[in-house]
């Protein structure tokens, strides 16, 4: 029989999956945990392990500046804070200390340190901006937490009616309805609270299908990492599931997610060396960016869409030889050369390859009808093996 991990190979063939390899940032000593490209895609933030944020041009692929803050211990949360029209000029980063810390760019084009905040009591899960309103979401300790952003880029607390401490983990924040709300989502309880700001009110909480390991917000839909078989869609605010992103989980790691809208994907962190990408609007598996080696876990993974076309960022999360890899729109040849079986359809004309391609699916359909109805017999087995590997 031919093996999953070939055939979702030979699936990928067929897709638009045309990803290179751009760079390959290397300073992290330490796992890589959160990844932010500034508005324009000029400029990336890494956070990790090793207490270090980075940061890098993507133009040249150069690291710009690195700060270490060994006090505030690892780096948990990160985003851009949108002040103006560049979108390049001030930053805040969360920490394993329950510390926010603003940066803000100066004339010399490194950032400096502008301000901290004592905001949670234990690590800080996510951060979420809001330009309309100037006013940055924070999550831990089972809480989330909102702040005004003064003209000294100093963090205020804004006063609401404190939501009660949940027994669960507040994995993320994402404010909703153009700044008007925010939602927050729990792991372990799959709960999704969604609370008015001004004034601050629960308006409603649902609950999703399983566990939140990670979630994006993108407009009206919320993707979730259920740390089961892969990432469902929902509508928001009726949590109805419309999409499903199958994959194997091997470990259970709170995978990222990141959408590219204009591109049709969706591209999310794996735990055996590579990302996966699928089409956003049918949820078909398109492919791999091949990040590392079998058994990393690549789990932080951003993507930016610009004139140029879609970038995306992977992170690799293994101490000792962490690393991360930018990615732009190129040739086919972006999947990895070496980590590739060889080609069997070198020569052939496209329409070709679709009627082999089909003849496949066909054979595949017969085989799992087969299989599902008890009646799969050795024949089968061999003809489908033969049919596939034969082609």
């Amino acid at each position: 029989m031919v093996k999953y991990d070939q055939f979702a190979f030979y699936i990928s063939q067929y897709s638009i999956m045309d990803f290179s390899s751009k760079y390959t940032l290397s300073r992290h000593t330490k796992a890589v945990n959160v990844l932010a490209v500034s508005m324009h895609g000029a400029l990336l933030l890494t956070g990790g392990n090793d207490s270090r944020i980075v940061v890098w041009s993507l133009v040249s692929g150069e690291m710009i500046q690195e700060i270490f803050t060994p006090a505030a211990g690892y780096i948990s949360a990160i985003t851009w804070m949108d002040v103006d029209d560049r979108g390049e000029t001030t930053f805040a980063f969360g920490a394993s200390d329950g510390n926010i810390q603003v940066y803000e760019r100066s004339n010399d084009a490194l950032f400096g340190f502008q301000s901290t905040i004592m905001s949670h009591s234990g690590a800080v899960e996510s951060l979420a901006w809001d330009p309309v309103h100037r006013r940055l979401a924070s999550a831990a300790g089972g809480r989330p937490h909102l702040w005004n952003l003064t003209q000294d880029k100093s963090l205020e607390t804004i006063i609401i009616s404190q939501p009660d401490k949940q027994p669960y983990i507040a994995r993320t924040v994402h404010f909703y309805d153009n700044g008007a709300s925010l939602l927050v989502s729990f792991l372990e309880s799959g709960e999704i609270f969604c609370y008015s700001i001004e004034p601050w009110d629960l308006k409603w909480c649902k609950k999703v299908q399983g566990r939140i390991g990670n979630a994006v917000l993108e407009g009206n839909f919320l993707l979730v990492s259920n740390l089961k078989d892969g990432v469902d869609k929902y509508t928001v605010p009726t949590l109805q599931r419309v999409q499903s992103y199958s994959h194997v989980i091997l470990r259970n790691v709170p995978l990222q997610i990141s959408v590219a809208r204009q591109a049709g994907l969706v591209f999310v962190g794996g735990d055996d060396g590579f990302a996966r990408v699928f089409d956003y609007s049918t949820g078909i598996y398109r492919g791999q960016l091949a990040h590392g080696n079998q058994g990393d876990q690549i789990i932080p993974v951003t993507s930016h869409e610009g004139r140029s076309g879609c970038t995306v960022v992977t992170g690799s999360c293994f101490n000792g030889h962490s690393s991360v890899k930018v990615w732009e729109e190129g040739e086919m040849t972006s999947m990895e050369d070496d980590a590739s079986p060889p080609s069997r359809f070198a020569g052939t004309s496209p329409t070709f390859q679709l009627v082999r391609f089909a003849i496949i699916c066909v054979f595949v359909n017969i085989a799992m009808h087969a299989l599902y109805s008890g009646t799969l017999s050795d024949f089968s087995l061999l003809l489908y093996d033969s049919a596939v590997n034969g082609i």
